[in-house]
């Protein structure tokens, strides 16, 4: 049943033609209904809530402060007409304003680097001259003494290893730059020294449990979900999720043998071709005829767009609910468990290299270790060598002596030309077999 707005929402929506906006009302008057809420009766912290779950999921930091500047505009129109007590502040504060310097260093990055690269320096420098601004600090005279406590303060802060390593190193190269055209007294590598930068973990891969990768993968294949077969396609062919979602609508490349899936330019800005499956075919098929024609993009979003990074996050987190894993189940996993899983069935490291978009066989060996199954089996037959190569030889069983005395008695007439020595050493030997079988006899009755 579809829900009625009330007169003020639909007056609003009337202002405006954004898809989002329209969809974070709808939303947000469908919690407000659940909760039994009037829109006068909301506060602050209702407001909160609503933005931590818009549509009964939790969300990313990201998608959060999307939905909360797209709903604002809607309260403050009805804080306008009297119709709430409040406006929500900005959910995001305003960025700091960079130094002409800094946006000259920025523009310099133009013609050899990413726009993306470009972003992660302009976070970076922000992060610096925001600090040096509330400490009054300025890059003309800064000395190691007054720039150590930023390094702490990041810390502090709650990033990460990778994060803080990223800002260290974009700052230094930026120094650099400073220091090459004499704005700044003291040498960059004194202010901040290779011991400064943290140290990366060298985390191994997670891939999935052979009982979770098969239920899982039964799962999105069962679904009718588009954004489902996205996945299972991700777990088939090893995808990075921002590839997957830049696929072409006409991905597949033919063959001699057998059809390629062209992977776009995706984190280490190159292109590559993986060998598709029947199964995989069929699943960029089912893709193809879902959502509206012609469009750019395999997989189909809202209104003609790419899908969402949340929306696949969402859809693998509902799908992948009550698995036996230990860990948490993240797009990235099913790239290690088809990394692993082909090495384990013996794919050379070069070929697993290839398919995964490496450049260094290293990044190969980070993402993609050898599964437990195999090191076991391994270890097992390294163990079965080592016990041949120092083993003794069981000592050899003891010989028969009455066949022993035979095979002397054979041997005798041979080598001993003299009848009358021969008779009587064969004398001796009967007498000696006798003696022999007399004992083995008694032997056995005792």
């Amino acid at each position: 049943m579809a829900l009625e707005l009330p007169l003020s929402a639909r007056r609003f929506l009337e202002t405006t033609d954004d898809r989002r906006v329209h969809g974070i009302v709808r939303a947000f008057h469908r919690w407000l209904e659940r909760r039994r809420l009037l829109l006068t009766e909301l506060t602050p912290e209702h407001h909160r809530h609503f933005c931590a779950r818009p549509r009964g999921a939790r969300v990313s930091p990201r998608t959060r402060v999307c939905s909360a500047n797209e709903l604002r505009g809607y309260l403050q129109w009805a804080y306008g007409r009297g119709l709430v007590g409040f406006v929500p502040d900005p959910a995001r504060h305003r960025p700091v304003d960079l130094p002409a310097l800094a946006q000259e260093f920025l523009a310099s990055l133009a013609p050899t680097h990413r726009h993306a690269t470009r972003l992660r320096y302009t976070y970076s420098l922000r992060k610096l001259h925001g600090w040096l601004d509330a400490h009054g600090l300025t890059l003309e005279r800064i000395t190691r003494t007054a720039l150590a406590p930023w390094f702490q303060a990041l810390h502090t802060a709650g990033l990460g290893a990778v994060s803080r390593s990223h800002i260290l190193i974009d700052t230094r190269a930026y120094l650099h730059w400073v220091h090459e055209r004499r704005r700044m007294r003291t040498a960059p590598d004194e202010l901040i020294r290779r011991t400064d930068v943290p140290k990366l973990p060298q985390c191994l891969p997670r891939p999935l449990t052979a009982e979770t990768d098969r239920e899982l993968q039964r799962r999105l294949g069962g679904a009718q979900e588009p954004g489902a077969w996205a996945l299972l396609l991700m777990r088939r062919t090893g995808l990075r999720i921002g590839e997957l979602r830049n696929l072409e609508y006409h991905c597949i490349r033919p063959d001699e043998r057998r059809p390629l899936l062209k992977v776009p330019l995706g984190k280490l800005n190159n292109e590559r071709l993986v060998p598709l499956d029947a199964d995989a075919v069929a699943l960029i098929r089912r893709l193809q005829v879902r959502g509206r024609r012609p469009r750019p993009w395999l997989i189909p979003g809202f209104a003609g767009a790419r899908m969402s990074y949340d929306r696949l996050r969402r859809l693998l987190r509902t799908y992948s609910h009550d698995l036996p894993d230990s860990a948490r189940i993240t797009s990235h996993r099913l790239r290690h468990t088809y990394a692993t899983e082909l090495l384990s069935a013996g794919m050379s490291l070069l070929g697993v290299m290839r398919l995964l978009g490496h450049r260094d066989y290293h990044m190969t060996l980070r993402y993609t270790a050898i599964t437990p199954e195999l090191v076991g089996d391994e270890y097992a037959k390294a163990l079965a060598q080592l016990a041949t190569k120092y083993h003794l030889p069981p000592p050899p069983a003891a010989p028969d002596p009455d066949q022993l005395l035979d095979q002397l008695s054979r041997w005798l007439p041979k080598h001993i030309a003299s009848r009358h020595h021969l008779r009587a050493l064969l004398k001796r030997i009967e007498r000696l077999r006798h003696e022999v079988r007399s004992l083995q006899a008694s032997k056995r009755r005792s």
